[in-house]
């Protein structure tokens, strides 16, 4: 599993960093245009609205 990080920008400016493992980056983004509400890696339940988001990016974290 890698670890990724994903940083998401709203229409207010505000932004929020989460914290994921998978085995992909598709499958990180994948996860996140289906599912509006998730469990990130901090074992919190975010629920992001997505007609919120301007944009996302994922990077993957170095070991």
């Amino acid at each position: 599993m890698l670890k990724f990080k994903v940083v998401f920008e709203f229409i207010n400016g505000r932004t929020k960093e989460l914290k994921f493992e998978a085995t992909s980056k598709k499958e990180v983004i994948s996860h996140i245009t289906k599912h509006e509400k998730f469990v990130s890696n901090e074992k919190e339940l975010v629920h992001i609205n997505l007609n919120n988001v301007v944009q996302f990016m994922v990077t993957e974290e170095k070991k």
